[in-house]
């Protein structure tokens, strides 16, 4: 066997684990970075039982940096300093750490801890955390943040994970639970709690006096006047980059040797270089960043730790001792042939994998099942195959063991997995509105909504949604009739009125839409039904030939593909042809749910054509597939203008005789030399960018094709035939294993900003976008960013260089050849380069919103943190291209591109995304009435009758509402109201109950009451009852003609039987008397006498 003399592995994890075995005290390693730290937390993980094993995070900022720490990091080490006392543990930290400078160790010292049943009142606790400097808000989801609702109070303590949620009742802790931050519903019961502070920069009076001392002793020169930071902390506001005056905020600081000062700090080689280096940057960025009057700073020496303090710790701390492996190997091809030929002798060894499909084949090939431990001790047999994220070989001695991962060995791709999957959820309720907007009544028109009011009659107490019309005439909306207002969404290009009360403006504006409506709905559905009608070939693969293809995916699916890919196998096998839209984020997975696809389409011997908006992404696609189905025996072509017109014919004609199993094309696909016979699957990507009449080419050519739209952000037309049940929707909500969240930026352009992103990208070895969409004046960046970064290896791409040019310039891109690469929006769809993770924007106003979010979707493509700045040349842009930004902006969080897309259709109107013939009928009437009546007249002549709305209604002349004092926010009420009004069942009713009582307390009654009113409104839907009417003396439940026999009979035979108390009038009222009854006892009676007839 040959070996190969570099490979000669150190086995680090095993070395470490043994003296950390001998160790009475907790061990602080120190690595070279925050990438070495991951390599050796998941192979110690591996090793050592019960999570002992932590990160003390990098900062994630660069010195002098005008961006803050993430709070998520600031989080992550709150707990590991207030943990830092418990089980013997290791922590590791990369060499960076060391020069930050912190605040005195006892800022961290927790303050009383509380337990169930200790006296506690609210107004005690809010004192304890408003001392600690925690901000009030209606909903608990960061650090240092609480908020009150009756009886509870949340709290986000940086001690844990989770948010602390306590109910306090009879000024006694009555429960303590935490909760989760996105349902903000309870998760866990615990017995005690302890609060700690929560934020380095609070900004109470004490810390903002100590602040401008200091300044004004380190800083006598400077007219403070002009320093909008010092301005903006001044009056307690706290600005980004507020870290780089750290030491004017704290009498005491200390260090991280300080504050881990009982640890046993050891490193496993010399940390000389990259001490170097980081003291090399931190001079540098000083030097860059000195000469900013605006924004001083503070010395080198006076913000960080020494070069020499740190160099002369590191070099006094423990080098523990490395064991070396005993084999070595070129390739885990070697490693198979020495277990083959049995040189491991007796030995135990763990094949592991990160890549699902290499465990598959490791499986195969051993006839072995994978399993799944937790620790090495549970390894049994002599050879075991593991999925895991362990990097570098192992040797456990002392259980004789060898563990060799597959990825690592042949230098190939491996993700480090240090995070879980976990799915996005959205709010499925409409955008609710806020006091000033613009909302439309569907039976009086536009007004202005003022917000919730309580509205007194007879003594008892109702919450009334007040909207303001023409000539201040108010209107009070009962809160049951919610679902007659819906938001305005304003056209930016037409001036709008409010409506009259005393008018019949509004009516005449509302019927001439009602019969455009009727004819739009017609239209939409005369194409879809000529696809229902139409016949479309079962499409369907061999079970084993699927299989083996899903084997070769390289990744684990996520829950949210593996649920689509079953639903577009259903829709294939059906004769109706599939009518799908595959919404997910950029890079959520959607190529390879189309890949799924294809796959079957091509194995029943049918044809698919994939249609790109862009030569860029084509090409993407054309690559994609090809090594996706190299081991399959399928024909991918191509046609793209970089086609010469000589192979646009060869591939045309081979198309038509079937030769072409799948093509990938752009808009050259519309046109009518191609055959469409037998194609079984058309794949629209990116389907917003093609036009309605370019996709019904191919629907009105060929109506039996199975058609599957792929789209980050649908078009709205699409979403609204979404929700109107004629398009089938599946949606990827679960984000790849280690994606996070890009963090987006709008700044106003200038030299210092793009050195410093630059900059930053380039110091963690990464790769950056700049985009500019004036071709004239790439040149003029190519240069800037020469002068400003000598070393910083940048190139061209755009759509007039030729083919061969862009080839060479991506493909130096793709291999880390380029640092950056300054282009155009031909890289907006599709590219994905995973080393790239910074992306700039140059005069980013002009670009649309959805265009703004495939561009930032184009880094954040792995582990790392994505960057994306959205430049501008000045504060002085158009108002529309300012909420575009600031949309775009708002919406950073993964998986949000389908809010994107409902926020482009706002800002852009409804007439350009529904047709001009609707344009007018939507700016009178408003989009959302527009969609809702198009949505009902649709199921009208779907189900040829028309949509009748139920309205019941429940009065027991009592208090029905949700009392400020129990949900002090407005917004939140008009949330439970507007979930109240959209439960369908009964269950959910009991689970909205079940979510309001844990998030606000004890229900009081007159909340009760309206839970109550909407339990009656479920029971009697669709049973025949108009209304129950309850007094003190009588209820009136009046019936229809649509009561069931059976019920109407029960009522019959209660007359009869109790002709005192029981009767029936002529006007169908069915009257239930008894002696003057509370409200709380007629309820009881009403739900039990309900429960007995229907």
């Amino acid at each position: 066997m040959t070996k190969n003399k570099q490979n000669n592995y150190q086995n680090y994890a095993y070395s470490i684990k043994k003296y950390f075995d001998k160790s009475s005290n907790s061990l602080c390693l120190i690595t070279k970075d925050n990438i070495e730290s991951k390599y050796i937390y998941n192979e110690l993980s591996f090793l050592i039982k019960n999570n002992l094993i932590h990160i003390f995070p990098e900062n994630d900022i660069l010195p002098y940096d005008h961006f803050s720490i993430p709070e998520d990091i600031t989080k992550q080490r709150f707990q590991l300093i207030n943990n830092k006392n418990k089980d013997k543990h290791i922590l590791i930290s990369s060499v960076k750490n060391l020069f930050e400078i912190f605040p005195d160790r006892y800022f961290f010292k927790s303050e009383k801890t509380f337990s169930i049943n200790d006296e506690l009142s609210i107004d005690r606790i809010i004192k304890i955390v408003e001392s600690l400097n925690y901000q009030k808000i209606t909903n608990v989801e960061k650090i240092n943040e609480y908020s009150v609702r009756g009886g509870i109070i949340d709290v986000f303590s940086p001690i844990y994970k989770s948010p602390l949620r306590i109910e306090i009742f009879d000024d006694h802790i009555e429960s303590i639970r935490l909760f989760d931050i996105e349902s903000q519903l309870s998760i866990k019961n615990i017995n005690q709690f302890s609060i700690s502070k929560g934020n380095l920069y609070s900004l109470d009076n004490l810390k903002v006096s100590s602040f401008i001392n200091k300044w004004r002793d380190y800083f006598p020169d400077i007219d403070e006047r002009y320093c909008s930071i010092f301005q903006k902390i001044k009056n307690n506001k706290v600005p980004e980059g507020i870290e780089i005056y750290f030491p004017f905020f704290f009498e005491k600081t200390s260090t991280f040797l300080d504050i881990f000062n009982d640890y046993n700090f050891i490193k496993y080689h010399d940390l000389s270089d990259n001490i170097k280096k980081y003291d090399d940057l931190i001079r540098n960025r000083y030097k860059d960043e000195l000469n900013d009057s605006n924004r001083p700073l503070i010395k080198p020496s006076d913000l960080f730790l020494s070069y020499k303090d740190i160099l002369d710790f590191t070099e006094s701390i423990k080098e523990i001792d490395i064991d070396k492996i005993d084999h070595s190997f070129e390739s885990f091809k070697q490693i198979e042939e020495a277990i083959e030929d049995n040189n491991f002798k007796d030995k135990k060894i763990v094949l592991m994998s990160s890549i699902p499909s290499e465990i598959k084949k490791l499986k195969e090939k051993y006839k072995t099942e994978a399993i799944k431990i937790k620790n090495t001790s549970e390894i049994k047999n002599d050879l075991s195959i593991i999925y895991g994220n362990i990097v570098r070989p192992i040797n456990i001695r002392d259980e004789n063991t060898l563990i060799f991962h597959k990825e690592y060995i042949d230098k190939s791709a491996y993700q480090i997995d240090l995070s879980n999957t976990k799915s996005i959820k959205k709010d499925t309720l409409s955008k609710l509105f806020q006091s000033g907007d613009l909302i439309i009544h569907e039976d009086y028109g536009l007004g202005i909504y003022e917000g919730l009011e309580v509205v007194e009659a007879n003594k008892k107490f109702s919450e009334y949604i007040k909207i303001i019309y023409d000539k201040n005439e108010i209107l009070y909306v009962p809160l049951k009739n919610i679902n007659k207002i819906t938001n305005y969404h304003k056209n930016n290009n037409i001036n709008i009125k409010i409506d009259s009360l005393s008018s019949n403006k509004w009516s005449i504006k509302k019927s001439r839409a009602d019969k455009r409506v009727v004819d739009h709905a017609a239209e939409i559905l005369d194409i879809e039904s000529r696809r229902n009608n139409a016949s479309s070939p079962r499409l369907k693969a061999d079970e084993d030939l699927f299989l083996n293809f899903e084997k070769e995916f390289p990744y684990s699916e996520t829950p949210d593909q593996i649920e689509s890919i079953l639903s577009i196998k259903k829709d294939l096998s059906l004769i109706k042809p599939m009518n799908r839209v595959l919404c997910g984020d950029v890079g959520f997975g959607k190529t390879e749910v189309a890949m799924r696809a294809a796959f079957i389409s091509v194995s029943s011997n049918k044809q698919v054509i994939i249609i790109t908006p862009s030569t860029v992404l084509c090409d993407q696609h054309y690559d994609s597939f090809i090594k996706r189905f190299e081991n399959f025996p399928v024909s991918i072509n191509k046609l793209n203008r970089h086609t010469s017109n000589k192979n646009k014919g060869h591939v045309i004609n081979d198309f038509n005789a079937k030769k072409i199993d799948i093509l990938i094309a752009t808009h050259i696909v519309f046109n009518n030399t191609i055959n469409y016979e037998n194609t079984g699957l058309l794949i629209i990507d990116e389907e917003h960018k093609f036009g309605i009449k370019q996709k019904n080419f191919i629907k009105n050519r060929k109506s039996n094709i199975h058609v599957l739209y792929l789209s980050a952000t649908p078009i709205p037309r699409t979403m609204n035939l979404v929700f109107s049940g004629l398009k089938d929707f599946s949606f990827l909500q679960t984000p790849p294993t280690n994606r996070i969240n890009i963090k987006s930026f709008l700044k106003i352009q200038t030299s210092q900003l793009l050195k410093e992103a630059l900059t930053r990208e380039k110091v963690r070895g990464g790769q950056c976008f700049i985009v500019q969409n004036d071709i004239d004046k790439m040149a003029a960046i190519e240069k800037e960013i020469n002068n400003l970064l000598p070393d910083f290896k940048v190139s061209i791409a755009h759509g007039r260089l030729s083919k061969k040019e862009i080839r060479n310039v991506m493909h130096d891109f793709k291999n880390g050849d380029i640092d950056g690469l300054i282009c155009t929006t031909i890289i907006e769809m599709g590219l994905d380069i995973p080393n790239a993770n910074t992306m700039i924007i140059i005069n980013s106003h002009n670009f649309g919103l959805s265009q703004l979010h495939q561009l930032r979707g184009r880094v954040g493509r792995s582990e790392k943190q994505g960057y994306c700045y959205f430049l501008i040349p000045t504060l002085e842009i158009p108002k529309l291209s300012r909420n575009r930004l600031d949309s775009i902006i708002r919406h950073s969080s993964l998986g949000e591109g389908f809010l994107i897309a409902e926020e482009d259709l706002e800002l852009r109107g409804g007439g350009e995304m529904l047709g001009d013939k609707q344009s007018g009928h939507i700016d009178n009437i408003g989009l959302s009435l527009y969609l809702s009546m198009l949505k009902d007249a649709i199921n009208s002549q779907k189900n040829n009758k028309l949509s009748i709305k139920k309205d019941i209604e429940i009065n027991f002349y009592d208090s029905a509402y949700i009392s400020e004092d129990y949900l002090p926010s407005p917004l939140e009420r008009l949330k439970i109201y507007k979930k109240l009004d959209e439960v369908l069942t009964l269950k959910d009713l009991k689970t909205l109950n079940k979510n309001l009582k844990d998030r606000c307390g004890k229900i009081p009654i007159e909340t009760k009451n309206l839970i109550d009113n909407k339990k009656f409104y479920l029971k009697v839907l669709n049973t025949g009852i108009k209304s129950i009417k309850s007094n003190k003396k009588n209820t009136n439940i009046e019936i229809t003609d649509a009561i069931k026999d059976t019920h109407f009979d029960k009522l019959i035979s209660l007359a009869k039987d109790k002709p005192k108390i029981y009767q029936i009038n002529s006007n169908n009222k069915f009257i239930y008397k008894y002696d003057e009854l509370n409200s709380e006892v007629r309820r009881k009676k009403i739900n039990k006498l309900l429960d007995e007839i229907f």
